[in-house]
């Protein structure tokens, strides 16, 4: 049997419309919909065996109840659902083989379910969604019945679709839930209700109502409406850009180093090096080699040395560091001792061809920094070096 829905369950719509209204507005980055309506409700299972003597209990089957739900949308598709219903109140009897059906009063029930829900096409008109949650499950047990029902939690699962307008206004809903719903039935004690085994046990079992719902709403969405698009403003006139320089007059450049020949100290400079005003190399590189385990200049090195001294004396302001190397034969002390007096004959050199030696600096390396192979004769012959690195800025 049905009856009309409770005062708690309109207060709670009441509240929920409410709630939601005044909410709306202030919310910046979520929606709201609110819906209510009709549901129909239809167990799993209606009745179950009593003890064992032929006794089964049944509950009224289908019923309608009153329903509404809010929904809070964090994303435009991920939403939380609070849904509950007026309460379901259905018969209660006892059946046996013997003595025929005899009715033990009627319960009342309500199960309010909360759902995480996931939100498809949200910009559609239909607006389908799936969710799963928890359920609590509420029983009023007649004050009458000899036999009483406790109340459970369960999980619920469902869908729906939406449909209307994706932003602010009205929409119909359809919807269909499930509910895990199995409570424990049992006689109040001292109950002359004839459902006792013979070891007098009162307990008569749990029972999987576990009830469907479906459902159709009239409800409402609170969002946002989009912005109006902001009108382009208007293009602001650009100033013509500035007469380009006139391209200065070429001149004759032999190596190709930027500088004029005339005004060229260093011709025939390699091609790509960087160099300075006067045309000559930032980095003067020298072929003086030496024999091994041997800081003596070799005789083919004086051409080398020769074409410093004379850039040394056409560039009066360059400054020089003579960096002297070897190869990895040896402990790295020897070594590093060895570079150091490579570095020396080439300063000594450069000093007695009459470059001041304020101009110069020397240093030696040992074996650390390699430009060939040390595993081949070929490498270390080229690794046994000093080089002539300019510090000056070239200017």
């Amino acid at each position: 049997m049905e009856k009309p829905m409770s005062r708690s369950m309109r207060s709670l719509i009441a509240a929920t419309l409410a709630t939601a209204a005044v909410a709306a507005p202030s919310v910046a980055s979520a929606d709201w919909i609110v819906r209510a309506g009709g549901a129909w409700l239809e167990p799993e299972q209606s009745d179950v065996d009593v003890g064992t003597n032929g006794n089964r209990l049944r509950i009224d089957d289908d019923g309608a109840v009153v329903a509404a739900d809010v929904t809070w949308l964090f994303t435009d598709h991920l939403g939380v659902e609070l849904w509950a219903s007026d309460t379901f109140n259905s018969g209660l009897f006892l059946e046996n083989r013997a003595a025929g059906q005899r009715g033990v009063d009627s319960v009342d029930f309500q199960a309010p379910t909360l759902s995480l829900q996931w939100h498809f096409n949200p910009d559609g008109i239909l607006r389908p969604y799936i969710g799963g949650g928890v359920a609590y499950t509420m029983v009023d047990n007649e004050a009458r019945s000899p036999i009483y029902i406790d109340d459970g939690t369960g999980w619920t699962v469902g869908g729906g679709v939406d449909i209307g307008e994706r932003y602010r206004g009205f929409l119909v809903n359809v919807y269909a839930k499930y509910i895990d719903f199995s409570p424990e039935a049992k006689v109040t004690p001292g109950s002359t209700v004839p459902v006792a085994d013979a070891d007098g046990d009162v307990r008569l079992g749990n029972w999987d109502i576990n009830p469907m719902i479906y459902g159709v709403n009239i409800g409402y969405r609170f969002g946002q409406v989009p912005a109006e698009p902001v009108a382009e403003a208007e293009p602001v006139p650009v100033a013509p850009p500035p007469a380009p320089e006139p391209e200065p007059v070429a001149c004759a450049d032999g190596d190709n180093d930027g500088v004029c020949d005339e005004a060229d100290k260093c011709p025939n400079t390699p091609a790509g090096a960087k160099v300075d005003k006067f045309g000559c190399p930032l980095e003067q590189t020298l072929k003086v080699l030496f024999d091994f385990d041997s800081s003596e200049l070799r005789p083919e090195s004086l051409t080398e040395l020769e074409r410093v001294v004379t850039f040394m004396n056409d560039v009066p302001f360059a400054t020089a560091l003579v960096e002297g190397h070897t190869d990895s034969v040896g402990t790295e002390e020897y070594n590093q001792a060895l570079s150091d007096r490579r570095a020396k004959a080439v300063f000594d050199y450069l000093s007695s061809r009459g470059i001041d030696p304020a101009r110069l600096k020397s240093i030696g390396h040992g074996e650390l920094k390699p430009i060939a192979d040390n595993a081949t004769a070929e490498g270390r012959q080229l690794n046994r070096r000093v080089m002539l690195i300019r510090t000056d800025s070239g200017m």
